[in-house]
């Protein structure tokens, strides 16, 4: 029986049985509303439209009609019903939402039966849920059910309530809460919205860790500097050197992980994960309470604090009471919750701007090790001290979203200067919590024990790295993280290798500085330093030695400096030799994060035999069956092409462009993403080599790659966004010889329809944005017949249109950019066309602050930039003939808003509001001209009009009058403004308005 024939039998059954009980008999309701929940939970049916209008206006006739002991069971067939199905049940909302509806009275905090709240919290949540392809719970409804969780989330435990039953209310209230943040983008109700939210996760994160009592603020507030928490107190800690506390960690890991439980899978027991080890100097919940003398010490000799506190061991007596099977429960249930919390955590981190949650960074992130006192109740905290797997793995994740695409916010930070004695500066805060977090997931990462956790670990690690500026902090981060993660390559799971081959890349494409990457590539390759047990265990290539035989992972000699460095050994072996385990491709592929793609090895720090076996085996891969090889293979190509070693070499470039071209026809959307992706780069080399590469470069194969990146436009977003930038540069590339070939006039012609296309196109804006900086760049080329041939007018026409209607501002930047590049009149056609670029320009600065989305708004000052700089390039062109399109326009009432702007412009304060911005607008810096640049080009256009004007014939001389008085106005307002800011600036301080 297929699912949808099941579904449809299910749902007709259980319609005819709801017409068989009526509501006078309540055992029967309960056993109705059982069935239904069963059936629907264990079946997976699918309910259709009239099935579920019939069965949820059963349900809340049997809430309104029954007694109140049948409740629970109905609202339970309620919440199976509802499951995903909330804007489905449009017609029964406003009963069950309503003002005084039934799950708005049973979820209240104040409903005294907890069944009934634990119930009716339930169905919320299921009602929050929306599955793919069907729209999300409709407002007003949508902010009611948020607002009842958060109230269930705010209130404490009753004291006649439970613990596992709160706890289960708990767990509903957060996973409703998560389905709510899943529905759309965050849209504050008030400032202090987000922060209370974030408060009461917090809390949760942390809801019954053993030995642990948090006050929590109601409100967590954005700032720059940790908030002050309320822990219990505990004793100093003994503090010993960092040295021996690492190498006695790494001793009693090595003896624990033979009788730890690295083989169980992580479920719901979450002892699983635990090191039984025994010793003193910890309570029996596995949080350290400090030494009492100087000889108590954990196990391994680590001070209790820093030692994660999920390894300590505890009695063997502690479940030996009657009470313990409770207690283990308990504590099960308590971990859902805190793991709950996170994924809600985690919900949040994907629906908030990440510049907004910046400002909690200090809240979750540490930026001091907490020596000599409680740990700090951040991320990490968890990481290291959390008794789950599952729990543990969850905070990392958190982290690594928060760390993902963070390179903007870590560039601030800084240690190299010296330590000022007055203050902290918040780049020195920012840097301290960067090396807080090197050193707390290096802890982590010696201490896991779960696979699964562990390869959360390494992902962490891996978008730390691609993120720190670390030519801006002190050396010394790098090389001991490369020393931990060297064993993981050999790790006996899978995914653990392909975490720790991805945390490599990461780490050999670092903007470290090059000497730093060539001493860590260049480190021997032999594993005798790595003769831990747990260490051996990791081996899953490498023969078994004999005494006094050495090895290496690549099979080199020790210390070879003439023979390819270990891991780039390592590297070759993986695709060259036979797997010798089976498994999938998808768990060795998926496993790194589709979001994280470090670049491969950089070609400077590897000799020259070492580079062309990299290219060799990378252009080999390049045919590989495989999608996912072929697909990783061909990106790095893109990268090594931006190599300055290679990109003037023209074999390699054709060998290159050969090998993108036959993946871009590739039946995996993956691969012809990457393979635009690598056009794009390879591309962007061309229009900056020298004449020699021009003239040795293929004319059929610059054919081709033309064709190609064509044909690639019409395809999906993903590879269209690179396709458009690709042409672009081939376009600028094209030389007088191409242009004078037949055989390149159709491919010129189809590949600039394809641009206009796409920026007239309903594409995603990056593509828009692509595709208007790429006709910008065929702009560049001054061999191109632009403003005489057929497709001129239009590609004026499409920027001219995007400027002033596209609701994306940094498309309309682009535009604006674009339309500014032809250096001369002739290249902007006739007079009717250059009036239209003339008053699109105008009109867009005029309606710049007029905006529909208010995000937009930290892009208008930028905006307002580029299109003066723009108006006044025009300005600069213009002829006579011309003037009447310049008039009509400045002499309405547009004339002072656009004087205005200019003036501001002038003023050197339109580039102050694009750089303050939070660097919002910093991909824009480099399309407009500095105000200098505007004020000489003002002086100099004055001066030319003025002396058309004394020989201007009388049918002329008025628009070139307008004109000329236009630009006088603009001259003098900005020199009285910056008069006017030189007087304010020499006045006193005692002078200055108060």
């Amino acid at each position: 029986m297929t699912t949808c024939h099941l579904s449809k039998v299910v749902c007709e059954m259980l319609m005819h049985a709801s017409r068989l009980v009526p509501l006078s008999q309540e055992h029967l309701i309960i056993k109705l509303s059982q069935l239904i929940h069963q059936l629907l939970n264990q079946l997976q049916v699918i309910v259709d439209e009239h099935a579920l209008d019939v069965l949820v206006s059963y349900c809340t006739r049997a809430l309104r009609t029954c007694s109140s002991w049948t409740h629970p069971e109905v609202l339970l067939a309620l919440s199976s019903l509802v499951y995903g199905n909330g804007s489905r049940c449009h017609r029964h909302l406003p009963e069950l939402l309503g003002l005084s509806g039934i799950l708005v009275n049973y979820g209240d905090p104040s409903q005294p039966d907890i069944e009934l709240r634990r119930s009716a919290v339930h169905c919320l949540a299921n009602l929050c849920l929306s599955v793919p392809g069907q729209p999300y719970l409709e407002e007003p409804y949508k902010g009611v059910c948020y607002g009842i969780l958060l109230r269930t989330l705010q209130s404490p435990k009753p004291p006649d309530v439970e613990d596992i039953v709160f706890c289960t209310l708990l767990q509903s209230a957060l996973k409703g809460t998560q389905y709510f943040l899943n529905g759309g983008k965050w849209k504050a109700v008030s400032t202090q919205d987000l922060g209370t939210l974030l408060a009461l996760l917090k809390r949760f994160m942390f809801y019954g860790l053993p030995g642990i009592s948090v006050e929590m603020p109601q409100v967590l507030y954005p700032a720059p500097l940790p908030q002050y928490e309320t822990i219990p107190a505990a004793k100093p800690e003994l503090s010993q050197d960092s040295a021996s506390q690492q190498n006695k960690k790494r001793k009693s890991r090595g003896k624990g992980k033979k009788a730890g439980a690295e083989g169980k899978n992580d479920d719901d027991d979450h002892t699983s994960g635990h090191l039984k080890t025994g010793g003193s100097g910890v309570d029996q919940s596995g949080w350290s309470l400090g030494s009492q003398s100087a000889s108590v010490t954990s196990p391994s000799g680590v001070t209790p604090q820093l030692y994660p506190s999920w390894k300590k061991g505890s009695s063997d007596s502690e479940f030996s009471d009657p009470e313990g099977g409770m207690q283990t429960k308990l504590r099960l249930y308590q971990a859902r919750v805190r793991q709950s919390a996170l994924q809600c955590f985690l919900a949040v981190v994907k629906c908030v701007e990440k510049r907004i949650l910046y400002g909690y960074w200090s809240s979750f992130v540490p930026d001091a090790p907490g020596i000599g006192g409680p740990p700090p109740l951040t991320l990490l905290t968890i990481a290291l001290k959390d008794p789950s797997p599952k729990v543990r793995a969850g905070s990392l994740q958190v982290l690594s979203a928060l760390l993902e695409g963070s390179r903007q916010f870590l560039s601030t930070a800084e240690d190299t200067s010296a330590p000022r004695q007055a203050f902290t500066p918040f780049s020195a805060t920012l840097a301290a919590s960067v090396r807080e977090l090197h050193r707390c997931l290096l802890l982590a990462l010696v201490a896991e024990s779960s696979c699964q956790t562990l390869t959360q670990v390494l992902k962490c690690l891996a978008h730390l790295v691609s993120n720190v500026p670390y030519n801006r902090l002190r050396p010394g981060l790098l090389s001991p993280l490369w020393k931990q993660i060297r064993p993981y390559v050999r790790h006996r799971d899978v995914n653990v290798r392909v975490s720790s081959l991805t945390l490599f890349g990461a780490l050999v494409s670092t903007q470290a500085p090059l000497p730093e990457i060539q001493l860590l590539l260049q480190q021997p390759g032999s594993t005798s330093a790595l003769s831990t047990p747990q260490e051996l265990s990791h081996n899953w290539r490498l023969p078994t030695r004999r005494d006094g035989e050495a090895s290496s992972p690549g099979g080199g000699v020790e210390g070879d400096p003439e023979g390819p460095c270990w891991m780039l050994q390592l590297c070759v072996s993986l695709v060259t030799q036979p797997r010798e385990e089976p498994y999938s491709d998808s768990d060795a592929g998926g496993s790194s994060g589709a979001s994280l793609e470090p670049l491969p090895i950089r070609l400077e720090a590897l000799q020259d035999k070492t580079q062309v076996l990299c290219i060799t085996i990378l252009l080999g891969l390049t045919y590989s069956e495989n999608a996912l090889v072929k697909a990783a293979a061909v990106r790095a190509l893109g990268v090594y092409i931006l190599f300055p070693c290679l990109r003037e070499d023209v074999m390699f470039v054709a060998d290159t462009a050969n090998a993108i071209l036959t993946a871009l026809d590739d039946r995996s959307p993956n691969v012809r993403a990457k393979a635009a992706w690598s056009l794009g780069n390879l591309t962007d080399t061309l229009i900056s080599v020298g004449l020699e590469f021009q003239e040795e470069f293929s004319d059929m194969l610059l054919l081709n790659m033309l064709r190609s990146a064509t044909k690639a436009s019409g395809d999906k977003d993903r590879v269209k966004s690179n396709a458009v930038r690709a042409l672009g540069n081939l376009v600028h590339f094209l030389q007088p010889v191409h242009l004078g070939k037949p055989v390149f006039e159709q491919p010129l012609q189809e590949a600039m329809r394809a641009l206009i296309d796409t920026v007239r196109g309903e594409a995603t804006m990056k593509v828009r944005w692509n595709a208007c900086y790429a006709l910008g760049n065929a702009f560049r080329n001054h061999n191109l017949p632009l403003g005489s041939a057929v497709w001129s007018k239009e590609a004026y026409s499409a920027l001219s249109y995007v400027v002033t209607s596209c609701k994306n501002f940094k498309v309309r930047i682009k535009s604006a950019a674009a339309l500014s590049v032809p250096s001369t009149r002739d290249r902007y056609g006739d007079a009717q066309q250059f009036a239209q670029v003339w008053q699109a320009l105008a009109q867009a600065l005029e309606h710049s602050e007029e905006m529909e989305d208010f995000l937009e708004y930290r892009y208008c000052a930028s905006l307002r930039s580029q299109l003066c700089h723009a108006l006044l390039h025009l300005l600069s062109v213009c002829q006579p003939n011309d003037l009447p399109a310049l008039r009509s326009s400045l002499s309405d009432q547009s004339r002072p808003v656009l004087q205005g702007f200019l003036v501001h412009y002038l003023s050197n304060k339109g580039v102050t509001l694009v750089a303050g911005v939070d660097g919002a607008a910093g991909d824009e810096a480099g399309d407009h001209a500095v105000p200098e640049d505007g004020l000489r080009a003002l002086n100099e256009t004055l001066t030319r009009l003025k002396g058309q004007l004394e020989e201007a014939v009388l049918d002329r001389s008025e628009d070139l009058e307008t004109v000329v008085n236009f630009l006088e106005d603009v001259l003098r307002n900005f020199e009285e403004v910056k008069e006017s800011d030189s007087k304010v600036f020499s006045l006193p301080l005692s002078k200055l308005p108060q």
